[in-house]
């Protein structure tokens, strides 16, 4: 069951990773795809709700880091991505390392 835990967190860290890239190579198209595929206002329909959420776990923070910095020239807006997806590479192997940590406690135990 642990390793089932570290393989989603893989993906899901993985496919955040991968949506920098497309940003960082197709910049606003891909921002734009990401708004397209979100429901705004979903008005209590939980089945909307899911979708909202679902597609935030996977490309939600690329978007986020996007959008800050939309209002940047072309080469500025690349210079302040690829700072953002350091950080977060920095902080997704830090969080992985911490959860695969426990996990290893977990199954010792």
């Amino acid at each position: 069951m642990t390793e089932l835990v570290r393989i989603a967190m893989i993906f899901i860290l993985t496919t955040q990773g991968g949506y920098f890239l497309a940003i960082f190579l197709a910049g606003h198209t891909m921002i734009e795809w990401y708004e397209w595929s979100i429901i705004p206002n979903p008005n209590g329909n939980i089945f909307l709700k899911f979708i909202n959420g679902f597609t935030a776990t996977f490309i939600g923070i690329a978007y986020w880091a996007g959008k800050r910095v939309d209002h940047h020239n072309w080469f500025l807006k690349r210079v302040y991505l690829l700072g953002y997806a350091i950080l977060f590479i920095i902080a997704s192997v830090t969080f992985y390392q911490t959860v695969d940590y426990f996990l290893r406690l977990i199954d010792y135990s």
